[in-house]
């Protein structure tokens, strides 16, 4: 890994500043985002998982604080910080094909680089073959795929996901998860993953980070390579491993001493 490509100091944020409801949603967040790590995070429901995500989308302004991108202030969307959420957001009336050119068009692509580019991200999230459908014709682990294509095609130099797989079923979800790290490891991207899932995060992060209730701190940090060996044995034989484990146990107790209700989490 080289260098940091994203750097926050201080971070805090309040909603509704000045108010004597203020909401104080995250506070004093520090973090470096290097080069091709995939970080996942995991804290308690209305800790700030989502608000810190925006603020590296660039769709909050931190209250205080500073949030850079290769040394220059994050101040807005760009599309060299690629979002994906929860539900996939398409346009129903454009084609598959279509909606993963439209961020190409966008940024004036020439229209035979729009289609070799969205040929081959169709083609690496196996949706090559319906290209030409609309979205509604697709299955909701499709339609993410879809979602997930059309951000890789604008090469961004970090994906943000935003609990992308939280609405599919078990085997979708998996399927989805092996498709995440093959591409993470072969594009060599850099990904940051919100999630409820314990074991998502161990199985795909290379770094994972746990946050305090509100207003959200980052507590603790866990350096992880689960990841690694799952890709290089196409194996869940390391979930079952007494290190993994021993990880699992002290994640998911931080987390319950954060709230009285840690239901929401997979266990």
């Amino acid at each position: 890994m080289s260098g940091s490509i994203i750097s926050l100091k201080d971070i805090s944020v309040t909603y509704n500043g000045g108010c004597k409801n203020a909401l104080n949603a995250l506070e004093s967040i520090n973090l470096e985002i290097k080069n091709r790590e995939f970080i996942a995070i995991l804290g308690p429901s209305g800790c700030g998982k989502s608000t810190l995500l925006n603020v590296l989308a660039g769709f909050v302004k931190p209250s205080r604080g500073s949030a850079l991108m290769n040394g220059k202030p994050i101040t807005a969307p760009g599309f060299e910080r690629g979002v994906v959420f929860q539900t996939p957001i398409l346009y129903p009336w454009l084609s598959v094909k279509e909606n993963v050119e439209f961020g190409l068009k966008m940024r004036n692509f020439g229209k035979k680089e729009r289609s070799e580019l969205s040929d081959k991200y169709l083609k690496e999230v196996e949706l090559l073959e319906f290209k030409n459908h609309k979205p509604y014709e697709l299955s909701g682990g499709m339609r993410q795929r879809a979602a997930l294509a059309r951000v890789l095609a604008g090469a961004p130099s970090i994906i943000l996901l935003d609990e992308p797989f939280g609405a599919l079923d078990a085997l979708t979800k998996i399927n989805m998860q092996i498709l995440t790290r093959t591409i993470w490891s072969s594009d060599k991207s850099t990904f940051f993953l919100i999630t409820h899932d314990v074991d998502e995060a161990l199985s795909l992060g290379t770094r994972v980070l746990v946050m305090s209730k509100r207003p959200g701190r980052i507590i603790r940090e866990f350096n992880v390579e689960f990841t690694y060996h799952i890709n290089e044995t196409v194996s869940d034989k390391t979930r079952f491993s007494k290190e993994y484990i021993r990880l699992r146990e002290e994640i998911l107790s931080l987390i319950h001493h954060q709230t009285s209700d840690a239901s929401e989490y997979i266990i």
